[in-house]
C-alpha cells in the first residue's frame, strides 16, 4: 500500500472512532427523550464506523423496536419490527452474554410477533421465553427481564382455546403457564424496580386476571402516580386507567 495512504488512514482511523463515541453520545441523549427516529439516525451512522458494536446494534434494534407503537401504516409497523428482530439478532451473534442484548432479542421478537399469524405468533412466543429467561440467569438483578418474563406467562394463560390447541401443535405441547406464574415474576420486577408505571400497570392487570381485585386496584392506581420513563409508559397507565375503570 501506498505510504502516504497508510498514513492518512492511522491519522483517520482515531477521528473516525472518536466520531463515533459522539453519535452514540447524541443517539443516547436523543433516546432518553423518546425521540427514536433521530437517535436511529445518530447510530446508524456510528454503525458504518462499528458494525461489529453489540451494544451498538442493541440501541438500534430498540429504536426500530419502539417506532412501531408511532409508524402511519402496519406494513410500515411490519418492516420496523422486522428491522428490529434483525439487528437485535445480529447484537445476539456478537454478544451472546450481555442480559441486555437478550432481552433485546425478546422484546423484539414480542413486538414482531403482533403482526404474524397464529402459528407465527406462537413461534416468536417461544423466542420471547427463551431469551428473557437468559436475560435473568445472565443478571438475575434485571427487572425488565422479571417482567418480560412474567408477560409471557400472562399471555400464554390468555391464549383463547383455539389459540391453545395450535400451541400444542408448535411447541408439542402447551407450555406451563398460569397468572400465578406471572404475578411471581411481575412482582419480582416490581421488587427490583418500584418506580415503573409499567411495571405496576401489568402487575395490576395479571392480579385482576387472578381474581384479587383489591390488589389489582392497588396496583394500577400506583401506576398512574408514576412518572412515564420509557416509551410504553404511556400505553400501559391508558390500560391501567381502562381496567380501574371496571374495578
Amino acid at each position: 500500500m501506498n505510504p502516504v495512504r497508510v498514513v492518512l488512514l492511522c491519522l483517520l482511523l482515531p477521528a473516525r472512532v472518536w466520531a463515533a463515541g459522539e453519535w452514540i453520545e447524541q443517539g443516547d441523549s436523543l433516546d432518553r427523550e423518546f425521540k427514536s427516529a433521530q437517535a436511529l439516525e445518530f447510530y446508524l451512522k456510528a454503525e458504518n464506523v462499528q458494525p461489529e458494536n453489540p451494544e451498538l446494534l442493541r440501541k438500534i434494534s430498540k429504536q426500530y423496536v419502539e417506532m412501531v407503537i408511532d409508524a402511519p401504516s402496519r406494513a410500515e409497523k411490519l418492516r420496523l419490527a422486522e428491522q428490529g428482530y434483525a439487528y437485535a439478532l445480529k447484537a445476539k451473534k456478537l454478544g451472546p452474554k450481555d442480559a441486555q442484548v437478550r432481552l433485546t432479542v425478546s422484546i423484539a421478537a414480542g413486538r414482531l410477533a403482533f403482526f404474524r399469524d397464529a402459528r407465527g405468533k406462537l413461534e416468536l412466543s417461544r423466542v420471547v421465553e427463551s431469551e428473557a429467561i437468559a436475560a435473568t440467569k445472565l443478571d438475575p438483578r434485571y427487572a425488565l427481564a422479571w417482567h418480560v418474563l412474567g408477560r409471557w406467562h400472562y399471555e400464554i394463560a390468555s391464549l383463547n382455546l383455539l389459540l391453545k390447541a395450535l400451541a400444542e401443535v408448535v411447541y408439542g405441547k402447551i407450555p406451563s403457564a398460569s397468572y400465578e406464574q406471572a404475578i411471581f415474576y411481575l412482582e419480582k420486577a416490581v421488587q427490583l424496580e418500584p418506580g415503573n408505571a409499567l411495571f405496576h400497570a401489568e402487575l395490576g392487570r395479571a392480579y385482576l386476571a387472578a381474581s384479587r381485585p383489591e390488589d389489582a386496584r392497588r396496583e394500577l392506581q400506583k401506576s398512574l402516580t408514576l412518572p412515564q420513563r420509557n416509551r410504553d409508559d404511556a400505553d400501559a397507565q391508558s390500560r391501567a386507567k381502562q381496567a380501574l375503570s371496571g374495578l
